[in-house]
């Protein structure tokens, strides 16, 4: 019999917590502390939610994409040998689970059959790197520095690495993509299909500061010692058929099913007002939680791992808990703000 989801996190470790407590919610679209409920429904079916139909279409956690015959590379791998260790490539991707993550389900359709995907290790490596950034500066260059503007004779990778640079400058959320840090910046890392030897930008540019879009900025370069993820992914057939593969996913995926005539009116009143609400709104209860929320997060799996309000210094997310409810599929968020 194939396993829970529950029971898979319990094998790859989701980190793990305790929720209680009572109080009333409502709708809101603010930016108030507390507890907001997010369902997303779903458009597609359980099975399609989850299917990956293009994999090389999933980013590298890189400014600059591996190369598609890489990640082809990478799967023809995956499905010949049962497993495959790739570096920043995300093919399962790991949402947001508080203070930690959890695989989303993943399911590839090859050759006829429908296989699994799953996480088995992640670990963190290091590799020598260079790295490339860009500075904005209302300072005028010095006198004898090189200053290159539009249009760059450049290569096509090297104009996507400048681009990239600029792009980064502005980046709304630092997030993975900012380690290591450049003098305070997010640089661009040259990584397995980006070789240096073939880039006029690393190691001596060939210019010192860029005009772009009205501003000035300072070219920084340095090569360093990164640490990047590493993960390990395993494949499994699980259907030979469509309708197989629907049992399957439903039978697996699922964090919880909604029956109303077999909750509480608590409960009732708590999913309504979050699946009835306006686009953009929130089901939003300021702590301690009440009995109707905290039963829906136990039940979507939250609640194990869901920590006392007053421990959080910043904000966290536990995105898509999988559940039905009244016959439609939700994709349910659950954002936590001090």
């Amino acid at each position: 019999m194939p396993c829970s989801r529950r029971s898979l996190l319990q094998r790859t470790g989701v980190v793990a917590g305790l929720a209680t407590t009572v109080s009333a919610g409502c709708l809101s679209g603010g930016r108030e502390s507390g507890y907001r409920l997010v369902p997303h429904e779903m458009d597609a079916t359980l099975a399609d939610e989850f299917r990956l139909v293009q994999p090389t279409s999933v980013e590298a956690e890189t400014r600059i994409d591996y190369d598609t015959e890489t990640k082809r590379d990478w799967l023809a791998t995956l499905f010949d040998t049962g497993d495959v260790t790739a570096v920043q490539w995300p093919l399962v991707h790991p949402d947001d689970w508080g203070t930690g993550t959890r695989p989303r389900p993943t399911f590839l359709q090859r050759d006829g059959g429908y296989h699994e995907v799953t996480t088995e290790a992640t670990r963190d490596v290091e590799r020598e790197r260079w790295l490339f950034a860009v500075q904005r500066t209302d300072e005028t260059p010095p006198d004898g520095a090189t200053v290159a503007s539009e249009p760059f004779d450049l290569s096509w990778r090297d104009r996507d690495t400048l681009e990239a640079a600029f792009d980064a400058v502005y980046a709304g959320n630092d997030g993975f993509l900012g380690q290591p840090e450049v003098d305070g910046l997010r640089p661009v890392q040259y990584h397995r299909d980006m070789e240096p030897e073939a880039s006029e930008l690393v190691p001596e540019p060939p210019f010192d500061y860029v005009d772009h879009a009205g501003d000035t900025y300072r070219v920084v370069v340095e090569q360093r010692t990164v640490t990047v993820p590493e993960r390990t992914f395993a494949v499994e057939q699980v259907a030979s058929s469509r309708d197989a593969f629907e049992s399957y996913v439903e039978e697996t995926v699922p964090d919880a099913r909604f029956d109303r005539d077999a909750f509480s009116e608590a409960v009732r009143d708590v999913l309504d007002a979050a699946v009835d609400s306006e686009p953009g709104s929130r089901y939003h209860e300021e702590p301690p939680l009440s009995d109707g929320l905290a039963t829906v997060l136990d039940r979507l799996g939250i609640g194990d791992d869901l920590e006392s309000h007053e421990s959080y210094d910043d904000p966290v997310a536990f995105r898509n808990a999988v559940a039905s409810y009244d016959g439609d599929w939700y994709l349910f968020d659950l954002l936590v703000k001090p």
